[in-house]
């Protein structure tokens, strides 16, 4: 669990008072560091994030890739992604494609609830609102939520149901539209409208314009449900102004609490909501913002602190408020100086001394927490001057742990190796210190005890000690303050004088489309070139011949993942290999249009030859949908047509002895035809 740190002042209702720090029990305590994790990102705005049970965490937003922890590969994701904190890495095969930003999530444990401003999941009508596998990221086809006619903005799940607010004015459930602004409440297993929970959020009539927007949710321990936004009250009731508990079954407010002014004098709009039980925390906008706590039975305020921006998002983790948000500068904070993110020890309202510098203009958007680790998502591309490309993860001291592997690669020259490797996506919640190098003859079937060398800065590594002629293995890790990490992968290489040259071509590069995206394979070049590969990159258009770079991939990896086409949109693609020479030429290309989901994937075709015949056979491609009938090319020209789906052979005896022939092979049904196979060239006997 996060632990308390040293208190330096509180605040109760507004008044200052000077507390002091219990320095001896903190100093046996852990602490949360001013750096967080080096870890992966993504390429937009995080508006979301959720930790799962299984120790995973979704991550939502307005984005279309997430980045390596270095900033140099990218895989598609779009709008959301999977994050695993172990390993600092998103799960790239995890790729529900979602057309718009995803602004809110929730779980029951098999099933994820997206909110946000879509109207597509997985090339599928979904207004809003949906649910996808949490374990595949596959639509539920079967829950069909209602159709709300403005963006949601937060969701909580409670007793089988789902709270849903946002900016709406209407619900549609099957035929039946009801004037329910702003906030609803679904059934988790069918997505059914509860049309008995009909709380009115009314707007200030002051507000321009006037809104009556939900932005936050809680569900408290008695089960109440607690609405915050920028409504002027809920059901008439004057005591609700931002902020109500209400009834769970109905939505009336429950009598006893009372919203108080939580920005100074005033009552201003609340963005987001946390609570220990006993304690409601609020990111509050307004002239400026604030982080407030108040009594979760009363609304009495407990403590306020104002800020220079507005506060965007609360999280309490253990007897720890974080409020992020916009703020910063001198005495942004209360009269303390922070930068989009601050501390408060949650029973005395101390702002703690825990504060490192998030950057950009608006910085923090949301915020997750789970036992032993805090998440920030935003605008922002550092964070405690570590660069973090939207997302960021600090881990309590107690829990860091040893780096993660490095990826090495490297060349070889005249007399000389050169290593060069990716930090590890993780370094363990602990800053790497330095990399150690081994080395060893190829032939050899152990390392020697002792390190080659040690790297204090930088990723790059020179051997000059190397024969020529002789092959060199290699491997590195890093070590932080906790120990030493696991081993990189295994780099053999062979020096001598050989001349520098750029890689061939990839070949057989192939596009399988289905509901989540197009996925890309291709085989590597044939000549490597001199010096090894180091990445490829992966070009992507919307004319046949006129692409653009997408993204680079390690150059280990033979696969890439792109977000699935816009309606009407075929994308073209192409692959080259790079090394420290140049790019090789493009590897053939491919298409990918969104109407063909579900359309057959390419086959592969291979061909002997028989008496006065020519004999076909071919491997259904991988993905995709079944096949209704097979098309067989001679020449470009069609050959024949085989009616039967299970068929993978053919037999030509129409071949004139000595001639030489070209055959491709498609599958068809009924969305469509799979691309061409491979040409396969036989003479006939």
């Amino acid at each position: 669990m996060f632990a308390r740190v040293a208190v330096v002042r509180s605040a109760f209702a507004g008044v200052v008072a000077v507390a002091l720090a219990v320095v001896a029990a903190a100093a046996a305590q852990a602490v949360v560091p001013t750096a967080p994790a080096q870890t992966w990102g993504v390429n937009g705005r995080v508006s979301a994030i959720l930790p799962l049970p299984s120790g995973r965490v979704v991550v939502g937003g307005s984005f279309t890739a997430v980045v390596d922890s270095v900033g140099t590969t990218q895989f598609a994701a779009t709008n959301v992604a999977l994050f695993d904190p172990a390993t600092g890495q998103f799960d790239s095969t995890w790729r529900p494609s979602v057309n718009g930003s995803v602004n809110a999530l929730a779980t029951d444990g098999s099933r994820l609830f997206l909110g946000g401003t879509f109207s597509k999941v997985g090339g599928v009508n979904r207004d809003k609102l949906a649910a996808v596998t949490l374990s595949s990221g596959a639509l539920e086809p079967g829950w069909v939520g209602p159709k709300l006619d403005g963006p949601v903005d937060v969701m909580r799940l409670s007793a089988g149901a789902l709270f849903v607010g946002g900016n709406w004015n209407t619900v549609t459930s099957g035929t039946t539209t009801y004037a329910q602004a702003k906030v609803a409440k679904v059934s988790a297993s069918t997505g059914a409208f509860d049309t008995a929970f009909r709380p009115t959020a009314n707007p200030t009539p002051s507000d321009v314009p006037p809104s009556g927007r939900v932005w936050a949710l809680l569900v408290l321990n008695n089960g109440n449900v607690v609405l915050g936004g920028d409504f002027g009250d809920i059901n008439g009731v004057a005591s609700t102004r931002r902020i109500a508990v209400v009834d769970p079954s109905t939505g009336t407010p429950v009598r006893g609490f009372l919203s108080k002014p939580n920005n100074g004098t005033s009552t201003a709009t609340i963005l987001d909501l946390a609570t220990d039980g006993t304690t409601i925390y609020e990111a509050v906008a307004g002239s400026g913002g604030a982080c407030t706590a108040v009594d979760a039975a009363t609304g009495a305020v407990r403590w306020t602190w104002h800020s220079n921006g507005n506060m965007q998002s609360v999280r309490v983790v253990g007897t720890t408020v974080y409020c992020g948000g916009h703020f910063g500068g001198t005495a942004s904070f209360g009269d303390q100086t922070r930068n989009k993110i601050a501390a408060v020890d949650a029973g005395t309202g101390a702002i703690l001394p825990w504060a490192p510098v998030i950057n950009s203009a608006l910085g923090v958007w949301s915020m997750g927490s789970d036992a032993t680790r805090l998440y920030l998502g935003g605008d922002f591309t550092k964070a405690g001057g570590v660069a973090q490309q939207h997302f960021a993860m600090w881990i309590d001291t107690a829990s860091t742990s040893v780096p993660g592997a490095p990826v090495l690669s490297g060349t070889a020259g005249d007399g000389v190796v050169y290593l060069s490797w990716q930090p590890p996506s993780s370094d363990g919640g602990s800053t790497i210190l330095r990399y150690k190098i081994w080395r060893k003859l190829a032939s050899a079937t152990t390392y020697p005890n002792a390190a080659l060398a040690t790297v204090s800065s930088g990723t790059i590594y020179t051997d000059t000690t190397v024969t020529n002629a002789t092959a060199y293995s290699y491997k590195v890790l890093a070590v932080n303050g906790v120990g030493s990490g696991p081993y990189s992968n295994e780099l053999t290489v062979t020096p001598g004088a050989t001349a520098p040259a750029a890689p061939s071509a990839p070949s057989a590069l192939t596009a399988t489309l289905d509901s989540s995206g197009v996925t890309l394979s291709w085989t590597a070049p044939t000549s490597p070139g001199n010096p090894a590969l180091t990445r490829y990159d992966v070009y992507r258009g919307t004319t046949s011949g006129q692409r653009s770079l997408l993204a680079s991939v390690p150059a280990g990896t033979t696969t890439f993942g792109d977000a699935l086409p816009p309606s009407g949109t075929t994308y073209f693609y192409a692959v080259r290999a790079v090394n420290t020479v140049g790019s090789s030429p493009d590897s053939n290309e491919v298409s990918a249009d969104s109407s063909l989901v579900g359309a057959p994937t390419q086959p592969t075709l291979s061909a002997t030859t028989g008496t006065a015949s020519i004999n076909l056979s071919w491997v259904a491609g991988g993905g995709g949908g079944a096949a209704d009938k097979w098309i067989i090319l001679r020449d470009n020209v069609q050959l024949a047509r085989v009616t039967d789906p299970n068929a993978r052979t053919y037999s030509d005896t129409t071949v004139v002895s000595g001639t030489t022939y070209t055959y491709k092979v498609r599958a068809v049904n009924s969305v469509g035809s799979s691309p061409n196979s491979n040409p396969v060239t036989v003479t006939a006997p």
